[in-house]
């Protein structure tokens, strides 16, 4: 079977690498010189579940995705795969009350989910907090441009390639990954582009002592060869990658509301903004494409692409090859392009 993979990024990288696994010889087209160019290049990524109060199939569909991120990168090299644990700090009455039910819905071991105090956040995280927080011991980060890489080790790569025409293809199938450029070629889909900006700090005395990743209405990676990460700015009113410098100020003062005094001092060493997609209701669009036999989609994995993207390539994987699905029935229904299309 003749498989053609539009889109250098982690969906596309992942699907490339799940049907190599598959026994498949997918062929990857990416317009840019490398692979990576947006949303997939940035150097470090916190991998996370997107959390909800109830088991559904979103619920469905992260948990999965969490657990196969972990078997994948234990088998993965190269990757800066780091699982130091993430704290989710619950700053607000709201995530309270969401964070709470997530625990008691999703109903893992305290091994892998469990609610902690502050003074026990304190302690995993090596800085005083203020608040408490959900823990996830498995949680971490991972170089999603390196993860690419490592994906896509022995695979028939051709960059430079852009597509403008599918019909120019070659393929039994054609898998659209490319973001949001999958417009050019589904119009009709609601997918929303959205400009996202990291800043990378030199660590200071006080920040090199943190030892997990935190989030709150941002998050901070503990220090990698002195420099931390932090971020991101979530703007769907943009459309280009330009560095804006407020946008860094933005990020910091994120973190000095959630840790007060750990911003002190840090002396901003890099930054990279790009374009990622997300849908009308911040859920991934992977599977065929309307009106399409041999079109497939794997598209607006939004802020939690490092996860979706691996869920999604094993999905559309046992749907090219007509295999038994690896995800519920209603998540599919949940996921497909199909969704979007309006009733009459």
């Amino acid at each position: 079977m003749k498989v053609a993979i539009i889109g250098g990024g982690l969906a596309g990288c992942a699907l490339a690498w799940t049907l190599r696994r598959m026994g498949q010889e997918p062929v990857l087209y990416e317009a840019g010189p490398e692979l990576a160019n947006g949303a997939s290049g940035n150097a470090s990524a916190l991998y996370n579940p997107r959390f909800s109060a109830l088991r559904g199939p979103d619920a469905d569909f992260y948990a999965a995705a969490y657990s196969l991120a972990l078997r994948s990168f234990k088998i993965l090299n190269d990757i800066d795969w780091r699982p130091t644990g993430v704290l989710h700090l619950i700053d607000t009455e709201k995530k309270e009350e969401r964070l709470h039910k997530t625990v008691t819905n999703w109903n893992w071991t305290p091994a892998h989910m469990r609610l902690v105090s502050s003074d026990e956040a304190s302690r995993i995280a090596g800085i005083g907090l203020q608040y408490g927080a959900l823990y996830l011991p498995d949680g971490g980060s991972v170089a999603p441009k390196k993860l690419c890489a490592a994906y896509t080790r022995n695979i028939d790569c051709r960059l430079n390639t852009s597509v403008e025409n599918l019909e120019d293809i070659d393929a039994d199938v054609i898998v659209l990954a490319c973001g949001p450029a999958v417009l050019s070629f589904v119009p009709s889909l609601p997918i929303i582009p959205v400009r996202g900006q990291i800043t990378q700090v030199k660590a200071t005395q006080l920040s090199a002592d943190i030892k997990c990743g935190i989030c709150y209405d941002g998050y901070f990676m503990p220090a990698k060869n002195g420099v931390h990460t932090l971020g991101a700015t979530f703007q769907p009113d943009l459309n280009h990658s330009n560095i804006i410098k407020q946008d860094d100020q933005e990020n910091i003062q994120k973190l000095a509301e959630a840790i007060p005094g750990l911003e002190a001092g840090l002396e901003v060493v890099e930054h990279r903004a790009s374009i990622r997609a997300t849908s009308r209701n911040r859920f991934p669009i992977i599977g065929r494409a309307p009106g399409q036999d041999t079109v497939y989609i794997s598209a607006a994995h939004g802020s939690y692409g490092v996860l979706s993207s691996l869920m999604g390539a094993h999905l559309l994987a046992d749907m090219i090859m007509d295999r038994p699905r690896c995800l519920p029935a209603d998540v599919i229904t949940a996921l497909s392009p199909q969704r979007f299309k309006k009733r009459t």
